[in-house]
């Protein structure tokens, strides 16, 4: 396998969306102690007549913060300071696929390798295919937003079915799975994820910026069509000190 497939006043008008310069000075404002841990932050309608915007743009600053894991929504709490700037970490919750819709959209993947590689035992066990059987492969790093700090590394297998896909994946915006039912006409029928621990290995740790050896979170995920095939097969690993995936089951 190559080695590429192995391994977020008066001011000047800010850069960006609006929402984005609020979320920058909601952060700054924390990390001076404006705000302190376990603060509850001013309501969306405090802070839009404020900032004279509308609760929509406040809303959106105030997500990515949760993103982040700096602020958390509380019932009948409101919005609280979670954690400081430093400690922060990306913070992932899911619930269905939808959701996975919604984390590709709102972070950046940035393609680091596109091409096809022959299976290994492990790997052909892993995708119901034949060991050496030539699959395609890409490995592209996760960041909150561009140029940020990467949270992740994912490395994407894909049917040799989907032929020509590899075009596509960089001009895509959004998770591969949607653009594999969009562009093939087929349909992901149940997705299969399993999570665990890991020490991160010395490249994914160059890559992402921490030590060698360093904690992390290995989640893979398995994406069937109606068929049992599978088309696509995603393995996403996190620094632990960056990443955190969060479930909420409900009765």
């Amino acid at each position: 396998m190559p080695a590429a497939t192995r391994s977020w006043s008066r001011r000047s008008p800010p850069a960006g969306p609006r929402y984005a310069a609020i979320a920058r000075d909601l952060r700054r404002a924390i990390a001076e102690g404006r705000y302190a841990l376990g603060a509850q932050l001013p309501t969306e309608l405090a802070l839009s007549r404020r900032l004279r915007v509308s609760r929509h743009t406040v809303r959106e600053a105030i997500r990515l913060l949760a993103a982040e894991g700096l602020v958390r929504r509380r019932p009948r709490a409101g919005t609280v300071v979670a954690a400081l700037p430093d400690e922060t970490r990306y913070s992932h919750g899911i619930a269905s696929l939808r959701d996975l819709f919604q984390y590709a959209l709102t972070t950046d993947f940035e393609y680091r390798y596109i091409g096809r590689v022959g299976l290994t035992a492990a790997q052909a066990r892993a995708l119901g295919a034949k060991p050496g059987e030539e699959w395609i492969c890409a490995v592209a790093l996760r960041r909150e937003t561009p140029g940020g700090r990467p949270f992740g590394i994912t490395r994407l297998f894909l049917n040799p079915a989907l032929k020509g896909i590899e075009a596509r994946l960089r001009r895509a915006k959004g998770p591969v799975y949607a653009l594999i039912e969009r562009e093939f006409g087929l349909r992901i029928e149940r997705v299969e994820q399993t999570i665990a621990g890991v020490a991160l290995e010395a490249e994914d740790a160059e890559s992402l910026g921490v030590p060698a050896g360093a904690p992390g979170l290995a989640i893979r995920r398995r994406y069937f069509d109606e068929r049992g095939r599978v088309l696509e097969l995603a393995d996403n690993v996190h620094p632990s000190s960056r990443y955190t995936y969060r479930i909420e089951l409900r009765r």
